[in-house]
């Protein structure tokens, strides 16, 4: 890597900016996949969490999704799915809980057992009882034992535990019964299996595996998928970006290479130099990019932002790959370019 050290530090400005570029790209990457990993959890947590192989809901009308909040199951058709070993009833409403002068939102689900989420302290809710999150009972200012108000029923802190959240609102988790007795007396909207959903399906029902279940909260493809598709457009034009800076580089010390060549470089030397300055402006550009977009992440308490290893990993490795495959696109010439030519340019 000699000539691509030299010119580096010749043209320091020039490789200055372009690893700034880098660097900023990655950020707005690296804070975009927080971003969409932090919304996903704050709407789909809860429901992404629950055991089960299938879920069975309410078949939705024409043009229109399967949705937990909106589905009601009638009695023939939970009975009949209950009969299945491992069966859970599950029930979603959005409501308020109060206590002492203080409100917020949250989400009830109704669940049968088998689908209550671990506890940190407490005991899983009987009658009358309900369990919250950590952040619900730091903001209601309570403990287990403590006495909330539900939708205008009194309800116990039976335990705290991880809940999640559900479209943005954290979980609370009561009995099927308890959840029916909070003034609506709806049906369930789902059953969560441990098998297979039954095929053909009950007449008015729909069965979903639980690889699938986000598909049953509303909005939640729609905002994922909008996210996904900038980020993909940004790796597209950060591949674009060092792909065209280096073409530039490469055309400007086109004739300082073929003069390289002719004093008997071989062509597999140059494309190691050219892709070892490539991939040194890349790494350290994504490492300064990607430090400030974490250090955004995990400093924002307003927004709701996620870091993860896959998260972190995946848009730093795609723009490195297209970087680099970009940037070889543009190398191409100075190994298949005859130095004769290039020196006559």
């Amino acid at each position: 890597m000699f000539i691509a050290l030299r010119d580096v530090r010749h043209a320091k400005g020039r490789f200055a900016l372009i690893g700034s570029v880098i660097a900023m790209m990655t950020f707005l990457v690296v804070a975009l996949s927080a971003l969409t990993n932090g919304l996903a959890d704050a709407t789909a947590s809860a429901v992404r969490q629950l055991p089960g192989t299938s879920l069975v809901l309410q078949s939705a009308v024409a043009g229109q999704k399967p949705a937990l909040t909106r589905s009601s199951l009638d009695d023939s058709a939970v009975a009949a799915l209950t009969r299945e070993p491992g069966a859970s009833r599950l029930g979603v409403t959005t409501t308020r809980v109060e206590v002492d002068g203080r409100a917020a939102a949250l989400t009830v689900f109704g669940a049968d057992p088998a689908l209550m989420p671990t506890l940190s302290t407490g005991a899983a809710p009987g009658a009358g009882a309900i369990v919250l999150n950590a952040e619900s009972v730091e903001d209601l200012g309570v403990a287990v034992g403590s006495t909330v108000t539900v939708s205008g029923k009194q309800l116990t802190v039976s335990g705290i535990g991880d809940t999640r959240s559900f479209l943005g609102t954290p979980v609370g988790y009561t009995t099927v019964d308890s959840w029916r007795g909070l003034g609506y007396g709806q049906n369930v909207g789902a059953v969560v299996l441990d098998s297979p959903a039954p095929s053909p399906a009950l007449p008015g029902t729909v069965g979903l595996p639980m690889e699938r279940i986000t598909d049953t909260v509303p909005g939640f493809s729609s905002e994922n998928s909008s996210l996904m598709m900038i980020q993909g457009l940004l790796l597209a034009i950060s591949a674009l970006v060092v792909g065209s800076f280096f073409a530039v580089w490469t055309a400007q010390r086109l004739r300082q290479l073929a003069v390289v060549r002719a004093l008997g470089a071989s062509r597999r030397y140059l494309l190691r130099d050219g892709l070892g300055q490539v991939l040194l402006v890349l790494v350290l550009g994504e490492a300064v990019g990607a430090s400030l977009g974490v250090a955004l992440a995990l400093g924002v308490s307003t927004v709701p932002m996620t870091v993860t290893a896959s998260g972190l990993a995946l848009p730093v490795v795609g723009m490195a790959v297209l970087g680099t495959v970009g940037a070889l696109l543009t190398l191409r010439r100075v190994v298949t370019v005859d130095p004769l030519i290039a020196l006559s340019a």
